[in-house]
């Protein structure tokens, strides 16, 4: 798929940060919520349950994550996919760094997808969903965070705050989520993609959006 992702900016320290307060204010919710999903998709597999992860980063979930799991990881920054494949966990059987232009129905089929802080980056979002809806099995399920713009302080946060860090950091900020979902755009979007049972939930002090959907 071409034109998906916006130009990529080096923000890769950012991945050590999620821990770390007041960023954890954030994270550690989408966390949880990321944990009982794969938690109740574990629950529902009687076999090994084969899981697609995109945006990587460090994956610091990974040690909330139940055994019997077989994880394919991409990112698109090598730096993350090399990290934690010198993890050497057993359960990552695959990791690998993509490019936009990448077709992810190389990658086989799985029984979950998982994608933290990724759909916002992508420019055709309605494409990319229902190719992430051509790689989930029948009977499996999805789910995805992003920030949640259809709360009116978080543009606020993002041109002070968050861009003053960023800079710090040594980028920019501007421009870096090409596409703003509020509660309604993202189940819409879902739905068009084909998912079922789709449910959004605001979380992280509403800054947060949480999507699950069903194939």
């Amino acid at each position: 798929m071409r034109k998906t992702m916006s130009r990529s900016r080096d923000y890769f320290s950012n991945h050590g940060r999620v821990r770390s307060f007041p960023w954890s204010l954030y994270h550690e919710p989408l966390e949880r919520s990321l944990e009982s999903f794969i938690r109740r998709r574990r629950e529902r597999c009687q076999g090994t349950l084969e899981v697609l992860v995109i945006g990587c980063g460090l994956m610091q979930e990974l040690e909330y994550l139940p055994e019997n799991i077989r994880v394919t990881a991409i990112d698109i920054d090598s730096r993350a996919t090399e990290a934690l494949a010198s993890r050497q966990d057993p359960r990552i059987a695959v990791t690998k760094a993509v490019t936009p232009s990448d077709d992810l129905r190389a990658l086989g089929t799985f029984d979950a997808i998982y994608a933290k802080e990724v759909i916002e980056h992508i420019l055709e979002p309605d494409a990319y969903l229902e190719q992430l809806f051509s790689i989930l099995r029948p009977g499996g399920a999805i789910w995805l965070s992003t920030p949640n713009y259809g709360e009116p302080w978080l543009p606020i946060v993002e041109s002070t705050f968050l861009e003053a860090v960023a800079r710090f950091s040594g980028f920019t900020r501007k421009g870096i989520h090409p596409t703003r979902f509020s509660h309604r755009r993202l189940r819409d979007c879902m739905q068009r993609a084909g998912f079922q049972s789709v449910e959004v939930k605001p979380v992280s002090l509403r800054l947060a959006l949480v999507v699950e959907g069903e194939k």
